[in-house]
């Protein structure tokens, strides 16, 4: 499977970090990063993935939470996670909005790259990682996720074509206008976390079972 598991706790901490309904301890919410990070390492290595996959993993996941937390928290709670973001204390760096870029053109690179990589870094840019391509314009995180999308052998179609059906083997379909996932709007817009969770659950149970390898 192309996702980890461990993912789902990462989609939901977003959704969480979005909703502006409830007070926020940015302590609390480090603390649940930590652990997720955590969780995507031990999955990953109890899948066998050598270390330098695991660290870019993580270091998407880390980037990921960090701008997460920058663009929701406010207040005391933002300076203090901008004083000391995530990276920083996994990394010992804070400069992932420029770097995780360059990872993932790096891995693009690769001949053969490793694919559930490119997944997490599609699902990072998916729910909400942007980084330096801020500064590019919108259509430079499009490009980048197509790029992805290139390599994992999803093919894009146009709004003409879509029929909304779902190709279980590859190359998967995506329209034109889902080339953002409807997870990012939901991990965005949602008032609560009831409701983040059941599209955030869908979303990642939907890309475990039609992303296989």
């Amino acid at each position: 499977m192309l996702l980890p598991v461990a993912l789902r706790g990462t989609a939901l901490t977003v959704a969480d970090f979005a909703d502006k309904s409830t007070e926020k301890s940015a302590d609390d919410l480090k603390t649940k990063c930590k652990a997720q990070i955590d969780a995507l390492t031990a999955e990953l290595e109890a899948k066998g993935y050598p270390p330098d996959v695991i660290e870019d993993a993580r270091y998407a996941q880390c980037a990921l939470l960090d701008e997460a937390a920058l663009n929701s928290l406010e207040g005391e709670e933002r300076d203090a996670w901008e004083r000391r973001p995530l990276q920083l204390d996994e990394f010992k760096t804070n400069d992932a909005g420029e770097e995780l870029v360059r990872r993932i053109q790096e891995r693009l690179r690769e001949p053969t790259p490793v694919r559930p990589l490119l997944a997490i870094f599609g699902a990072a840019l998916d729910l909400g990682f942007t980084g330096r391509l801020a500064l590019e314009g919108g259509e430079a995180k499009v490009r980048l996720r197509q790029a992805i999308d290139a390599r994992l052998g999803i093919v894009q179609r146009t709004d003409e074509d879509d029929d909304a059906s779902i190709v279980v083997k590859a190359p998967i379909t995506r329209a034109w206008t889902q080339r953002i996932s409807p997870l990012a709007s939901i991990a965005l817009a949602c008032a609560a976390i009831g409701v983040a969770w059941f599209g955030i659950n869908g979303w990642l149970d939907a890309s475990v079972a039609h992303m296989a390898r």
